[in-house]
Formats: structure tokens, C-alpha cells, sequence
């Protein structure tokens, strides 16, 4: 049973709307707060590693103050804390307890490979965070260090127990990688049945240096739905939970839900509501863009209204939807590690 918590403000919202000319409306912001990890997945790293780009250039005032802007002053509704792996830098509980005040503001929500949850599920719930997205990419011990670099699933098992016990709602990310998760779709699939929690089937995207890595083990979501359908399980819609783009489906005849995010075969980007931060003060309109501009000395100047604008200037000029060749022969030039994902 969930942990009751205060409620965050429930405030009507911002009277400020960013619409775009496609309609999208920016109502979610992606907050990295650290490029750190305590993992090292293969899909998120090159090989090599990736060091912290900046030593935590933002202080927890500077990140207080961007999503400040972007509640009161464009009408964002939501926000999703990234990293790296937000547990690892000290504070957190306490950023998330200040903006959870915001006027505005509906909705906090984490993404984390739950390898420190056990122990901060407690404190993060009282501070204000809903909901959490834990990384899991294999239900294999082995197949799971390789992956992660040296992770612990058992521990990452222990956060996901105790944020089911503790959160509003909790969701799995499952990165799709022919040849080495494909085998255990249904194995993830029972869990989600089990434990009632949505399983979100994620592609692989070709990030950094990783193209090679990409066109092996890319994997689309049409094949796991074939797959499911050869199985015998049937989708239908479910309501759509959250801010993200996931696509999600009920499996009849049980209590399992999954999500698709089909980012390279199916983009969802006349839908995209959101802008994302990364932890040292670039701004991205699009994660699989090249294109980032820096608002650290706006952020550093606390200039309420050029980073307001900046914000808004940028999700107006969005396009239409990405190059999705450019992509694939340009990827993005840093890791997502230092994205925030």
C-alpha cells in the first residue's frame, strides 16, 4: 500500500500556455540534475565510459530556479528528473520537497536504475515525488551485470519491490536489444501481470558513438507486437497515464500493461509536449537533435526573462518532426548519460 504524502498544490494552471504552430502545447520539462552514474549500460555509454562532463556546474538554486521559470512562466504542469542517476547526487530529497511547492506544478516523476532506491524511496516520497521509472533491461543476474557494466540486479530488484510499495505509480523501462533481451519479452510481460505495473518497451536509438551498437541489436515495436500476437495476447487501448510518449496497452485477460515508445519507427512528435535541461545548463528541444543551446549564464544571471524566452523561443521553432536519416548518420553527439534520458 502507497505511503500517503502531502499533495502537491493542486492549483489551477499557469494562466501562460506555449503553443506551437502544430498545436503542441509545452506543459513537461525533463530536469537532468547530474551527469553521474553508478552504472554503466552499454547503450547509454560508448565503451570507453563517459566522465562527468561538468562537476555538478548547476547548484540545486540554479535547477531551482529553471524549473521555477518553466512553472510559473510558461504553464509547465510537469516534471521529470534525470540524470545520469539523480540518487547518486547528494540533495535531491530537498530539491524535490522545494518545487514540489510551485504553484502550477501537477506532477513529479523520476527516472533511475533503482539501484539506490531501497533506501531513498522513503524520503522521496516525502518529499514530494509520485511516480518513478525504473531501468530494467534483463531478468537475467549475468546478462544483467554485462549490460549495466558491474550492476546488481538483486538491488535493483529491491528498489523496484520497495517503490511499488510506496509510489503513485511505477513503471519499467525495458530498452529493446535484439539478441540480448529480445528472448525475455514474455518474461516481462508475466512481471507486469504479477505486480500490476506498466513494462514499457523502449527502442534503442542511435546515441553518441553508438551507431554500430545500433543496427545490431535494433529492434522495432511492431516485432514485439508480432510477437505477442503469435503468442496469443491481445492489446487493447489503455488510458494514457503521465506526460510521456509512451503508447500504452492493456493485455486482455490480465493485469499486465505495456507501453511502446517507438521513437524511431513511429515518432510521436506532433504530440511532443516537453522540453528537456541537461545538467550543465543546455537546453534540448528534441533528445535525438544535435541542436543544444546554453543557458548556464542566463541561469547563472538568474534572468527570469531571457530564459523564459529562451524556453519558449525554443519550442515554438521546433520542426514538424525530426530527420530521421540525419539521425542515423548523424547521431547525437553526446552520450545519453549526459542527456538525461
Amino acid at each position: 500500500m502507497a505511503v500517503s504524502a502531502p499533495p502537491l498544490p493542486n492549483f489551477a494552471a499557469a494562466p501562460v500556455t506555449v503553443r506551437d504552430q502544430f498545436g503542441r502545447q509545452l506543459r513537461y520539462l525533463r530536469v537532468s540534475v547530474t551527469d553521474l552514474c553508478n552504472l554503466s549500460c552499454q547503450y547509454c555509454n560508448p565503451a570507453k565510459g563517459c566522465p562527468q562532463t561538468h562537476p555538478h556546474k548547476l547548484s540545486w538554486d540554479d535547477l531551482y530556479f529553471v524549473a521555477d521559470v518553466a512553472v510559473r512562466d510558461l504553464g509547465v504542469e510537469a516534471i521529470r528528473v534525470t540524470g545520469g542517476e539523480p540518487t547518486v547526487r547528494p540533495g535531491l530529497t530537498e530539491w524535490i520537497a522545494s518545487i514540489s511547492t510551485l504553484p502550477g506544478l501537477r506532477d513529479i516523476a523520476m527516472t533511475t536504475n533503482g539501484i539506490l532506491l531501497g533506501k531513498l524511496a522513503q524520503p522521496l516520497r516525502e518529499a514530494g515525488l509520485r511516480r518513478v521509472n525504473v531501468s530494467l533491461d534483463s531478468f537475467d543476474e549475468e546478462k544483467f551485470r554485462t549490460l549495466t557494466r558491474g550492476g546488481s540486479l538483486a538491488r535493483c530488484m529491491e528498489g523496484i519491490d520497495r517503490a511499488c510499495d510506496l509510489f503513485d505509480r511505477v513503471k519499467i523501462n525495458c530498452v529493446l536489444l535484439r539478441d540480448v533481451n529480445s528472448g525475455e519479452i514474455e518474461q516481462f510481460i508475466r512481471f507486469s501481470d504479477e505486480r500490476g505495473i506498466e513494462v514499457r518497451f523502449i527502442e534503442l536509438m542511435p546515441i553518441f558513438d553508438q551507431k554500430e551498437f545500433f543496427h545490431r541489436h535494433f529492434m522495432s515495436v511492431d516485432e514485439v507486437k508480432s510477437l505477442m500476437a503469435a503468442r496469443g495476447m491481445h492489446l487493447e487501448a489503455d488510458t494514457a497515464h503521465g506526460y510521456g510518449p509512451a503508447t500504452s496497452f492493456r493485455v486482455a485477460g490480465s493485469r499486465a500493461r505495456v507501453g511502446f515508445i517507438s521513437q524511431m519507427s513511429d515518432t510521436k512528435c506532433l504530440t511532443c509536449n516537453k522540453l528537456r535541461t541537461t545538467s550543465d545548463g543546455s537546453l534540448k528541444a528534441c533528445l535525438l537533435s544535435p541542436q543544444e543551446i546554453d543557458l548556464s549564464p542566463l541561469i547563472a544571471a538568474r534572468d527570469r526573462d531571457a530564459f523564459a524566452s529562451a524556453l519558449r523561443g525554443s519550442f515554438l521553432q521546433r520542426a514538424e518532426r525530426y530527420d530521421l536519416q540525419q539521425i542515423l548518420s548523424q547521431p547525437v553527439p553526446r552520450a545519453m548519460q549526459a542527456i538525461g534520458g
